[in-house]
């Protein structure tokens, strides 16, 4: 395998003739992610494009390795969705390397932001909530009954067990004994879904880019045939653990649940699973926890703060409740930073 780099990516594609002779090329990386290299390349006279290649070993403090063929699951599931999803809700597939673990895709527009950046600079937009929780409802809808989740690599859940159920779950219920039983039967339902649907793994501020346009989701190398639920409990995570940072300004970063929620409903149609909202909030629980305890904490929160998760994480993971109850219970805790 040619592991490539910015400096390296230019001499691969004239090789590969991937551009045109004699045209000017401008690779620069791109800095989200910890599992993969992702560069933006600029030909001249064309469109720009995005490289990405799968790396085994993750970038994080703790050893973290994960299969090199992951990388075709991303491909697989963009191009299950890109005919599904609204133009540009998804990058599109444009070649692929077999021999090097890379793939090719679509750039989103030019005045896009990560979501992450902007709601960690305080930008707490309703409007971006709701076309996320519209964005998730939608993948979930148009992908019942594929094909394509029966077979093929979507349909192979290993690389979600390697970059989320084996790090986070497994990690927290050895560092929390107590609450070891509880995670033990989140496993279960993921590795055992109660119905299986189409679930992006990684749905999070991170990897919504926001632009005039709308919304463009990408990061799909955890894609997989399971519980959609989690997909809704690990998005909320990402929101209760940035509001934990604002905290005591925690309400407009909060407000962005209950939005997010109504437009995910509203989108997705009728569920015959009467469970689903709670097993959401035990994954919205999970992850938080995870998030400090896990191999991948964020780098955003304070030790008082990181406590304060834990706790709510601990209690959280005890009840039998939905997001919308959960979200209460994260709000009383936040009171002892209001009264200092």
């Amino acid at each position: 395998m040619r592991e490539l780099a910015p400096e390296t990516a230019v001499e691969y594609l004239r090789e590969t003739k991937r551009v045109p002779p004699g045209r000017g090329v401008r690779v620069r990386a791109l800095g989200w992610g910890v599992s993969n290299v992702v560069m933006r390349v600029d030909v001249e006279g064309g469109p720009p494009f995005v490289l990405k290649q799968a790396r085994e070993r993750l970038r994080t403090k703790a050893l973290w390795v994960s299969r090199l063929d992951r990388i075709w699951t991303e491909q697989a599931a963009l191009e299950l969705l890109s005919p599904l999803l609204p133009e540009g809700a998804v990058p599109r597939v444009l070649f692929a390397d077999e021999a090097n673990y890379l793939f090719a895709m679509t750039c989103a527009p030019d005045d896009s932001a990560v979501w992450k950046e902007q709601l960690l600079a305080g930008a707490a937009d309703l409007e971006v909530a709701r076309r996320a929780g519209r964005l998730l409802g939608a993948l979930h809808a148009e992908t019942r009954g594929q094909p394509a989740l029966e077979s093929g690599p979507l349909a192979d859940g290993t690389v979600f067990d390697q970059l989320r159920i084996d790090p986070f779950y497994r990690t927290i219920a050895r560092a929390h004994p107590e609450a070891a039983p509880r995670i033990d039967s989140l496993i279960h339902s993921l590795l055992h879904p109660p119905r299986r649907g189409f679930v992006h793994g990684d749905f999070s501020p991170k990897n919504l880019l926001v632009h005039r346009q709308g919304i463009t989701l990408v990061d799909f190398e955890t894609a997989h045939a399971g519980d959609p639920a989690y997909d809704v409990g690990f998005f909320l995570s990402h929101l209760l653990l940035k509001s934990v940072r604002a905290a005591p300004d925690d309400g407009p970063i909060l407000a962005l649940i209950p939005a997010f929620l109504e437009a995910y409903i509203e989108s997705v149609g009728t569920r015959s699973d009467p469970d689903f909202m709670n097993r959401a909030g035990a994954h919205l629980a999970a992850n938080a926890l995870a998030r400090v305890d896990g191999k991948s904490p964020v780098d955003y929160l304070d030790e008082p703060r990181r406590e304060a998760v834990r706790r709510f994480a601990l209690v959280a993971l005890q009840e039998e409740e939905g997001p919308d109850e959960l979200i209460l219970l994260l709000a009383r805790g936040m009171q002892s930073f209001k009264e200092k």
